[in-house]
């Protein structure tokens, strides 16, 4: 099935908000940290989910969506055979010369079809272009098959924070994973 990409526009909002974005995890991404202050050795691993696997479900609203498409310098949507089958957001922060993709969305039935990999590959053309050395992304820690997706695009771990989130995740040894694709 062919993917086209497009602009993201107002008009894709309602079809947007109907993405099913649940993703099965039977692993995370968990910190080992060995050592004593400065110098700590830390140690990226994958760990079974425990106590087993399980769904993670997310949505979108029309008002995020709204904001989104208003506040990002680029957003981009995925067709297949005509549907909405995802969504892109990429924003460039002042202070960097690279770019963030803070969203990257494919719909369950359409995944597994290349929409994800043309519309990082739209993204990385668009930042590319403008000078942009890098694109860079904070996927889950526990969503396996988005890490390892970028992985195979060529992106790499390129730091982590065990303290940025004020939820459980710390505590589980998940921290907040970053990875780069350097574009030059």
């Amino acid at each position: 099935m062919p993917v086209t990409v497009r602009p993201a526009s107002e008009a894709d909002l309602s079809a947007l908000t109907r993405l099913d974005l649940t993703y099965p995890t039977d692993r995370v991404l968990a910190l080992d940290r060995a050592g004593e202050p400065p110098e700590h050795t830390f140690a990226l691993r994958w760990r079974n989910h425990v106590p087993a696997p399980m769904a993670v479900y997310a949505t979108y609203t029309i008002d995020r969506l709204r904001q989104a498409l208003s506040t990002t310098d680029l957003a981009l949507v995925a067709e297949v055979d005509g549907e909405v089958a995802g969504l892109l957001i990429l924003v460039v922060p002042e202070w960097t010369d690279a770019a963030e993709i803070t969203d990257l969305a494919i719909d369950i039935a359409f995944r597994r079809l290349g929409a994800a990999r043309v519309l990082v590959e739209a993204a990385a053309d668009w930042a590319r272009g403008r000078g942009y050395r890098a694109l860079w992304v904070e996927p889950r820690a526990d969503n396996h098959a988005a890490i390892s997706f970028y992985v195979s695009l060529g992106f790499r771990v390129s730091g982590f924070n065990d303290r940025l989130y004020s939820n459980a995740d710390h505590e589980d040894g998940k921290p907040t994973v970053y990875m780069h694709l350097e574009l030059r």
